[in-house]
């Protein structure tokens, strides 16, 4: 038989621990890096960058868009690691089931 109070405190539960994922996911970095390491990014596990760091040898006057360039695939990079860091989190907490909505 259906019970409806049991789905409300499954599907509290399920929050819960969504809300602590995502405060946990805060506290774990990863790297993307460009040009053999002259530019990092540093992104959290909920895709927010939170660090980008540029090795003098990268700025060229003479080529800003080289400079753009490495940015943007380090920047990418990290953000891809960061998804698949949080979309590991969120199959440990459904069994693998996904959710629409918590992507």
């Amino acid at each position: 038989m259906f019970d409806p109070a049991m789905l409300r405190r499954l599907q509290k539960d399920l929050q819960d621990r969504m809300e602590k994922m995502k405060e946990d996911l805060k506290t774990k970095f990863v790297e993307g890096s460009a040009g053999g390491g002259v530019v990092t990014v540093v992104a959290n596990g909920n895709q927010e960058i939170s660090e980008i760091r540029i090795k003098p040898a990268a700025i060229d006057p003479e080529d800003p868009e080289m400079l753009q360039d490495l940015i943007m695939a380090a920047t990418n990079q990290a953000l891809e690691k960061s998804r698949a860091l949080n979309e590991s989190a969120v199959s440990d907490i459904t069994g693998g089931l996904r959710l629409p909505g918590f992507f």
